[in-house]
């Protein structure tokens, strides 16, 4: 499992950052963020489909508020805990800073797609949403 998430979130090599991926490999950082994220965004989603469905809400620019507001979300819960993480593991995330933004820019483009997904899956049942985003 560590290998698939590892891909993906390095895109199958694409977005390789050496030696900032081979610690977030080795260290299995790569899932941990993923189990932190993946359920927030799922959460965040079902919470706007069946929680603060109302008319006044069903409304593409309140999902794309939402959609961006699981982003930042996801960019903060990549980054914060990347560097919590490499403080863990004696290393100074001021080394990796560029490295942190692009995995956290990443995250968050994952967290769109994954959004956008789950709306498509869930949607249909939500009483005044069901047509958001389309």
């Amino acid at each position: 499992m560590q290998d698939l998430i590892a891909n993906f979130y390095e895109l199958w090599g694409s977005n390789y950052l050496g030696p900032f991926s081979q610690i977030m490999y080795e260290n299995d950082f790569y899932s941990l963020i993923f189990i932190y994220t993946l359920p927030t965004i799922l959460v965040l989603t079902v919470i706007y489909y069946y929680v603060i469905d109302r008319p006044k809400t069903s409304k593409l620019w309140v999902w794309l508020l939402t959609l961006l507001f699981g982003g930042v979300l996801a960019f903060v819960i990549a980054y914060v805990t990347v560097e919590n993480s490499l403080y863990s593991i004696q290393l100074q995330p001021e080394d990796y800073a560029t490295d942190t933004i692009i995995f956290s820019v990443t995250n968050m483009a994952y967290a769109f797609v994954i959004i956008f997904l789950f709306s498509i899956l869930i949607k249909w049942k939500s009483p005044n949403s069901s047509h958001v985003p389309f």
